[in-house]
This record gives structure tokens, C-alpha cells and sequence, in this order.
């Protein structure tokens, strides 16, 4: 019987790898294979995959990964992710029993393979705004970056321009792609050594490469990704010296380490572990002074770097806006000074542990929570096992997270990446230790130490999954050449460009480095002491306008003392009034009440998808003198005249002359629900009438709007990002991927359904909503492409539950789907809806799905407000979130406005699925009390513009851009 056991053993893998193919087939071509078919096929592979498994065993080779894909035999619904997750799992596994066959040299080119290919697939395509576009100019003139100078970086990154491909911006971006692959290279050489396993040394680059924060920094022009590497080889350095106790391996940690400061000085604090590390790890070391002579002397020679900074500055670069003419000058610049007063910044117990619970989040956004209590768990391990290797790992992460999370400055994410690389090792000791111990049990426990390695790899594979939709959107993003292409084509002839600096660096770069409009000034407008910056910005307005054309990327309501016209993606300072509206405009002649004529427009784009925005422009003029104030607005309605995005711009218009050309600019971002079909943008002027309401104004022929365009709605090609995910599919072609609820609105649920089709379907079909047995909605599903998603969207009775969905006619509905594509029922059931649930679209950006805050406060006490935001995709703004808290009447109010969780995650770098908690304490005035109004509203930084909040019921009570979250009695 042992010997019948044994010989079963060596053909399953074979078996469940046929049957893994066989499941695969007829779930790929659900109407290709008749049941017989279907099982004569199957049969077949599994006989296949047996004769595989005999071969294997013949020469030697175990295949025993492989019965980890039964999971997907068994497995209860359809899943491509977890398919291709568990097959990349095993075949990562297969290479990994192998490695008595692999040279170090093939595992190390693996990694850099896998990397790379990742990296360069997802790079971003040309400039790139703030930082980056920055880094991209002065890599190509060699020039002087903002301190601390980033000598090494400049230098290194030149090189990469001399290579042939793309334009000079994403040369400089394919140099972070082989910093970061470089990293994960040396990260996985350390831990295999510590550890003497491959598969060790992959967990860690992997986890890590997969890293949101360390992906986007390996596809951008920026100095983490080095300052990644530079952490990776010093701590690599000391590993091989602590063990080597040569004399060069020291001497390459001193070289490394002298590089690396002269990169960042962040990295200059770390000396405090790697020098515990070598106390204790080589303490004969220190009473060996003359050891350190060579190590002293590449030290030294590496620093010489930074002369690159006064010599070069000396010569006149195309770019350098602070000349170095002193040696404090050189000191202030390298040592970057003019930070000093941000470092330490949150040391007070209160706020350091709120930057604490920050630190928590940013670490779980990175990895997840397995993977944190891994790091955990391996260094805990390692502290009964290694101690002094803990000192060295445990030190990087507490000294770098410690100096993060106390720095005021919105790049907390970035400025983490030493502490990811030193995390990242203590997961894969963590996972090691475990593995070890499972393969030192006798069976079965010895056996699970396969099933523990793909456990843990299955994780970031399918957070790799889930983050690619977003990096692949960002590699095809040009959004940042083109708004800055367009500005300076835009501009008048030796005009002036006033730029905020996420802005201005691509028009430098566009200017230096392409030549294009030398005859601009662009001139950046950054804070200056303790004077509010719009108060910067307009005194800065003032003065230019005064000497030429000017143009600004930013708007503020202390503005309003400025005429504005929008000009591409800016606007242009208006010295008299305009008589004739610009050439780019299509004519309109649409007169209202003898009043008002609409002489102009200009749509974005004709066709769009459901949450993304249009953009329209509309050139009005009085035609008499006005005598009061006038509304225009444009709408995008579908044929019964609803709504589907909207914009409303109201002008104090008494002040403008006779036949003066106004421009209007409304963005639309269209709701989520929006289905495939053409609407029509409409345009119009209304009044506020005193006894309360509006009237519209009409035309001659009695009609209150004009028509301007017909806009095509096309079905999204991207995944809805959902709380809570399904994908169950119906036999009908539609896959249910997620359902959401909002109980926003008193007295009612609001179910969202997000759907996929898997082929293309020919025919609609209808959607029926359940609350148990009784039927709530009925509703038909349009006709959309394969691969297209749609959201729909049921107002339900607020007591409704135990929710269910059926797709299909009511009489013949049509059939769940489960494992091997066989038929599961009729009836989905959906998750219980949470207590506190919501769902409010932000303006296509993000959506707001908690809202936490007291019911009662006692002055003058702070109140403390925790909301959690989601993206809704890869975004390239930069938002500030702002709550208020409204007394009645406006007797008192308490405001607090920011960048998310404390200025640590600022919206540019959030992906699709990017959940952060981000806290707020509004300090209340004297004197409040009574209850107040809790208020949210989120906004661009730069033009103040807030999101429209995404939810037609919220925008009809008045809350179209500011969202009332509910009531705080102040007692």
C-alpha cells in the first residue's frame, strides 16, 4: 500500500496539471466544447500530464510544485487572476528546486530580467512635471538640481542620454529602471547569501519590486530609486565584510557609503547602525586603526563628487537658479540647509503618534499586512538567531522611519525607500526561518513548506496584477509634454509664463532642452517667508502684467481683482477688454433675451468615457448694459434633458462693457452611471430671481439653450475600483467584479453594481435586485465590447438586506457560473451592507468611502474627523483635502485644510485601489457651540478648482462640490 501511495504521488503532479489545462481550456471558450468534448479533453490532458510526470521522474526532475494547482481545480468560481497567479507561483517554484543547477550569476540575471522587463514596460514615455522634469533638464544641460545638487545623479543620468531611444526624458527615466533593477539585484544577492537560499533572495526583490512607491520611482526620473540602490549596496557591503573580514570588502562599503552621501544626506544618518553593526560584529576591527586607512581613503575619494557642483556652477549652465559663488554657499546648497527647519518637525508625542499611524498605513498600502507582520516576524527571528545582523537591518528601517515620519514635507512615501529596502530583507528572513523549520518536520508537515512558499509569493503577485492597469495608464500618460507643448504655443510673443514648479519644469525643459519658444519667459513663483503664497502670486501678477503678456498656472480667489481668459492650460492676464473671440473657437450665434450672445465654444474631446471629464470653453458677450448679475451654464443631457454632467459659472456682469468677449471654462466630469450612447452639450443663461428660484433666458424662437455638440459616451476600458470585489460571472456573457453602498442620503441604500462582459454580447439583458424573496428593480443592461466595464446604480429602500442579483429575463434567468464554466444557481447573493457604508465618486479621481467624527465634542477641545479615501485611478494632481465644521448661521467655523494623512501620501502618487486614512483635528474658535455642519470638499492645489462630487442626488441638495458628512453637537 506504501508503495500504490508512493507511485500516486509521483503522477499527480501530472494529473492536476492536466486538469489545471483542461479547467483553463473550457473557461477560455465557454461555448466551444460540448460536456462529452469536454471531458474526452480533460481525460486526455490528465493521461498527458501523467506521461509528463513519468518522464520528469526519469531524469530526476521534481514536479511536485505542481500539485499547487489544484487549488484552481477546485476552486469554486472563475478566476484568470488566481490562475495565472498560481502558475507564475509554480513556475518560480520549479526554477527554485533546481537551484543545485543555478549559478549565482543566472539567479541574479533572472531577477534583473523580470525587473527590467516591468520597469521598461511601464516606463513613463517623455517629461515629466515637478521633480522629474527637473532631474530630466539637468541630466541633459548638467546643470544644478535643487540641494541638495544631486551631483552623481546629473552625471550618471547624462550618460543614459547618449542612448538612442525615445527623446531625452525618457532616456533619463529608463536610468531609474536600471537603478531600480540594479537594487533588487544586490537586495536578492544579500538575502540569498544570509539565508543560502535562491528562493529567498526572489521573495525579497519581488516584494519589493511590486512595491507601489518603489514601481512608480522605477519608471520616473528621480533620485530614490539610487538612493534604493545605494542603501542595497552598503548593507550587501557589510554582510560580505562581517563574514569575509577582507580588507577590500571594506574599503567597497566605504566607497559606497561616500557615494551614497554625496547623493542624498538622508542616507548620512544610517551611519549610526552600519557603525553598531561593525562593533559588534567585528570589534577587533576598532582596535585596528591602521584598517581604516584605505576605507578612510576611498571614503574621501568619493566625496570628491560634490566638486562637480562649484566647478560646474562656475561655468554657467543652462540651469542653475542658485549660483554656488562661496564655500557657505556650496555648504548651504550640499547639506540643503533650507530644509533644517522641516527635519524633526513632528517629534511632539501627540503628533509623532499620529505620523506613527501614518507610518503604519504607508507601510500597508506598500506591502500589505502579511507582509509587514512578516518584516515582523522576521525580525523577531532574527533576533534569537542573529542578533547582530538585526542591529544592522532593524537599525536602517528604525533610523530612516523614524526621520521620515518626523520630516514635514509631502513625499513621506519616497523618503521611506531605505526603510522598504531593509523591510523587504526582514520579510524574506521571516519567510525563510518558517520554510526551514517545515522542511526540517518529518511528512506531512515537511510537505507544506512548498504550500507556505507559494502562500507568501501569491501575495505581491497579485498585488503586481492589480497595480499594472495603473502603471500602464501612466506609461502611456503625456499629459504633462502636452499641457506645457500647448501653453507656450498658446502664449503671445515675449509674454511671461507665471508657473507654479509642477509646471514649470516641463517648460524649461521643453525650452532648453527642445528649443521650443525661447522668446517665453517662464518664471516660477515659490514661497517666499511668511507671506501667504497667493498674496505672492498676486503681487507677482501685478508686476508682470505691468511689463508684458502674462500667463499663470494657478488660480486663488484672491485673484479676483484679475480678467482672465483661459488660454490651453492656463490663463491669460487680461489688460483691457477682448471685442472678438479667439480663432481656435467655433463660431456660434445664439442671442438670449437681447441680452446675452453666445458668439463661441470649444469642446475637449467628442468622445469620452463614464467619469473622465470634458472640457469646454464658451465666448459670451452683453449686448446692452447689464444691470445685474448673469449665470451661464453647459450641460451634457441625455435625451429626456437629464443631466449627466454640469457646470454653472455665475459673473458679477454689470462690470463688463458692451460687446466685451467673456470666457467661460466648465469641466464635466461625467458620472460614473453614465451609459454608452451620444448626448447632446447644451449651452444657456439663467437669473436668480429675488422672490427665490431662476428663470432661463430664451432665444428669438423661444428656446431656453443652445445646442453646441453631440458627445459619444463609449463603455470604460477600465476596472471600477469596488470595496468589495466579486467577479462572479453569468452564463449571459456579464461578470458581476464588485458591488458598493452608499447611505448617504437619509432613508435610502444606494447599490452600485459594476459589471464586465466577457464577450461581446449581441443582445441587452436584464438585471433583476432582490431584498430576499421580493423583488426590488428591474433593469436592463446595454450591449457592451468584450472586456468593456459598466457601472450601474438602484436607489433602494433604506432597510433593505439580504441583497441578491439575477441576470437575464425573469421567467428564464440566466445561469451563475461556477468552476469548469458548469452552472451554479441563478442567484447571486451580495455581501451585507456595512453599517457606516459609502460611496461618493470625486470627480473621477477618488472615491470617499468612510467618515468617521464624533457625535459630541466638548469645547474648546479638538475634533478629531478620519476619512478614507480610495483611487479611482492613477493620478497626476494634487489635491488638498479640506473639512470644515459650520456653526449655525455662520456664527463660528473650524477649518482644516491638507495634503492626505498628514502631507505624508499626496494624491500624485496614488495608483487605482489606493486606500489612505487620512486624519484631521479641527481646532474650534472661541466662543463655539450649538451644532455644526461637518463639510468636506477636495481641490486642486494649484487652480483651487474642487471636485464635483460624482452623485446626482448630493448635487441636486446643494451639494455638488462640498459634501455635508453630518452634524457634531459642541457642548
Amino acid at each position: 500500500m506504501a508503495k500504490g501511495f508512493k507511485r500516486f504521488c509521483h503522477v499527480a503532479p501530472g494529473a492536476v496539471l492536466g486538469l489545471y489545462a483542461g479547467r483553463l481550456l473550457i473557461e477560455a471558450f465557454p461555448r466551444s466544447f460540448s460536456p462529452l468534448l469536454s471531458l474526452v479533453m480533460v481525460l486526455g490532458l490528465a493521461g498527458g500530464g501523467i506521461g509528463l510526470a513519468a518522464v520528469a521522474r526519469w531524469r530526476a526532475v521534481r514536479l511536485a510544485p505542481l500539485v499547487l494547482l489544484l487549488v484552481y481545480v477546485v476552486w469554486p468560481w472563475n478566476s484568470p487572476l488566481l490562475a495565472a497567479g498560481l502558475a507564475f507561483v509554480v513556475m518560480v517554484l520549479l526554477v527554485g528546486e533546481s537551484a543545485p543547477f543555478l549559478s549565482s550569476r543566472l539567479a541574479d540575471s533572472l531577477v534583473a530580467i523580470a525587473a527590467l522587463v516591468l520597469y521598461a514596460g511601464t516606463l513613463a514615455p517623455t517629461v515629466l512635471p515637478a521633480d522629474a522634469g527637473e532631474f530630466q533638464l539637468v541630466s541633459y544641460v548638467l546643470g544644478i538640481a535643487h540641494p541638495p545638487g544631486y551631483p552623481l545623479y546629473t552625471m550618471l543620468a547624462k550618460l543614459f542620454t547618449f542612448i538612442p531611444l525615445g527623446d531625452i526624458a525618457y532616456r533619463v527615466n529608463l536610468f531609474s529602471a536600471v537603478s531600480s533593477t540594479l537594487a533588487l539585484v544586490v537586495l536578492s544577492r544579500a538575502v540569498r547569501r544570509t539565508t543560502g537560499s535562491y528562493l529567498m533572495g526572489w521573495i525579497a526583490a519581488v516584494g519589493l519590486g511590486v512595491a507601489p512607491t518603489f514601481w512608480a520611482q522605477g519608471t520616473t526620473a528621480n533620485i530614490r530609486s539610487l538612493t534604493a540602490l545605494f542603501t542595497a549596496l552598503q548593507m550587501s557591503a557589510l554582510i560580505v565584510y562581517a563574514r569575509s573580514k577582507r580588507s577590500e570588502h571594506l574599503v567597497a562599503f566605504a566607497l559606497v557609503l561616500g557615494l551614497g552621501i554625496t547623493h542624498h544626506t538622508s542616507l548620512l544618518p544610517l551611519l549610526l547602525p552600519y557603525g553598531a553593526f561593525l562593533l559588534l560584529a567585528v570589534p577587533e576591527l576598532w582596535r585596528q586603526p591602521r584598517a581604516w586607512t584605505r576605507p578612510g581613503l576611498a571614503f574621501v575619494l568619493s566625496l570628491s563628487v560634490l566638486l562637480y557642483l562649484p566647478l560646474r556652477s562656475m561655468m554657467g549652465p543652462a540651469f542653475d537658479p542658485q549660483p554656488i559663488r562661496s564655500l557657505s554657499g556650496f555648504l548651504e546648497h550640499v547639506l540643503a540647509l533650507g530644509f533644517r527647519g522641516d527635519m524633526l518637525y513632528f517629534v511632539q508625542p501627540s503628533l509623532l503618534l499620529a505620523r506613527t499611524r501614518v507610518l503604519g498605513s504607508i507601510l500597508n498600502l506598500q506591502f500589505g499586512t502579511v507582509w509587514v507582520l512578516l518584516g515582523l516576524w522576521g525580525a523577531l527571528t532574527m533576533l534569537r538567531r542573529r542578533w547582530r545582523l538585526l542591529v544592522l537591518c532593524g537599525g536602517v528601517f528604525v533610523v530612516n522611519a523614524f526621520l521620515a515620519v518626523t520630516y514635514r514635507a509631502p513625499q513621506t512615501v519616497e523618503y521611506l525607500m531605505p526603510a522598504y529596502v531593509a523591510l523587504a530583507f526582514l520579510c524574506a528572513y521571516g519567510v525563510w526561518t518558517a520554510y526551514e523549520w517545515l522542511r526540517s518536520r518529518p511528512q506531512p508537515l515537511k510537505a507544506l513548506s512548498t504550500v507556505w512558499l507559494a502562500a507568501i509569493l501569491v501575495i505581491p503577485v497579485l498585488r503586481l496584477a492589480n497595480n499594472w492597469p495603473s502603471f500602464a495608464q501612466l506609461s502611456r500618460d503625456r499629459s504633462a509634454r502636452e499641457h506645457a507643448a500647448d501653453l507656450l504655443a498658446a502664449a503671445p510673443t515675449g509674454a511671461r509664463i507665471l508657473s507654479n514648479w509642477h509646471s514649470a519644469t516641463p517648460l524649461w525643459y521643453l525650452q532648453l532642452v527642445e528649443g521650443m519658444r525661447s522668446d517665453i519667459d517662464v518664471a516660477y513663483v515659490y514661497p517666499q517667508g511668511a507671506e501667504p503664497i497667493a498674496e505672492t502670486w498676486v503681487r507677482r501678477i501685478e508686476a508682470s502684467s505691468a511689463e508684458r503678456a502674462t500667463l499663470v498656472t494657478n488660480q486663488y480667489p484672491e485673484f479676483g481683482r484679475f480678467s482672465f481668459s483661459p488660454v490651453s492650460h492656463g490663463w491669460l492676464v487680461q489688460t483691457g477688454p477682448l471685442f472678438k473671440a479667439p480663432a481656435s473657437a467655433q463660431p456660434l450665434a445664439a442671442q438670449f433675451d437681447d441680452v446675452i450672445r453666445l458668439v463661441g465654444f470649444e469642446v475637449s474631446a467628442s468622445q469620452l468615457s463614464p467619469a473622465e471629464t470634458l472640457t469646454v470653453r464658451v465666448h459670451w458677450q452683453p449686448t446692452v448694459k447689464l444691470d445685474r448679475d448673469y449665470s451661464f451654464f453647459v450641460h451634457l443631457v441625455d435625451a429626456s434633458g437629464t443631466p449627466l454632467g454640469q457646470g454653472d459659472i455665475t459673473h458679477p456682469a454689470a462690470r463688463y462693457q458692451v460687446g466685451e468677449v467673456i470666457s467661460d471654462e466648465y469641466r464635466l466630469p461625467l458620472l460614473p452611471t453614465v451609459r454608452p450612447g451620444r448626448y447632446q452639450l447644451i449651452a444657456g443663461v439663467y437669473i436668480t430671481l429675488d422672490e427665490g428660484g431662476w428663470r432661463r433666458l430664451t432665444t428669438g424662437d423661444g428656446r431656453d439653450r443652445s445646442e453646441l455638440a453631440t458627445v459619444e459616451v463609449l463603455p470604460s476600458r477600465s476596472a471600477p475600483v469596488t470595496l468589495h470585489s466579486l467577479n462572479r460571472s453569468f452564463a449571459a456573457g456579464y461578470t458581476l467584479v464588485g458591488v458598493d453602498y452608499d447611505q448617504s442620503v437619509a432613508g435610502q441604500l444606494r447599490l452600485y453594481l459594476h459589471w464586465r462582459a466577457d464577450r461581446d454580447v449581441p443582445s441587452a439583458s436584464g438585471v433583476t435586485v432582490f431584498s430576499g424573496d421580493t423583488p426590488l428593480v428591474v433593469d436592463g443592461l446595454p450591449t457592451i465590447e468584450k472586456g468593456a466595464y459598466l457601472t450601474t446604480v438602484y436607489d433602494l429602500p433604506a432597510g433593505a438586506s439580504h441583497l441578491g442579483v439575477e441576470v437575464g429575463e425573469a421567467e428564464k434567468p440566466s445561469s451563475l457560473l461556477g468552476p469548469w464554466n458548469m452552472g451554479a444557481g441563478y442567484r447571486l447573493s451580495l455581501p451585507e451592507v456595512p453599517a457606516d457604508a459609502r460611496y461618493i465618486p470625486l470627480g473621477g479621481e477618488m472615491v470617499l468611502v468612510r467618515a468617521h467624527y464624533p457625535a459630541a465634542v466638548v469645547a474648546p477641545g479638538p475634533v478629531p474627523v478620519r476619512l478614507v479615501l480610495v483611487g479611482s485611478k492613477a493620478i497626476t494632481k494634487d489635491y488638498t483635502v479640506s473639512l470644515s465644521l459650520d456653526g449655525a448661521e455662520g456664527g463660528w467655523r473650524a477649518q482644516h485644510d491638507g495634503t492626505p494623512a498628514m502631507g505624508a501620501i499626496p494624491t500624485l502618487k496614488w495608483i487605482r485601489g489606493t486606500t489612505v486614512e487620512d486624519e484631521h483635528l479641527l481646532l474650534l474658535p472661541q466662543g463655539a457651540a450649538g451644532v455644526g455642519t461637518l463639510r468636506l470638499t477636495v481641490y486642486d492645489a494649484f487652480t483651487v478648482r474642487p471636485l464635483p462630487i460624482l452623485d446626482e442626488r448630493l448635487a441636486r441638495a446643494g451639494q455638488g462640490t462640498q459634501i455635508v458628512l453630518g452634524q457634531i453637537e459642541i457642548r
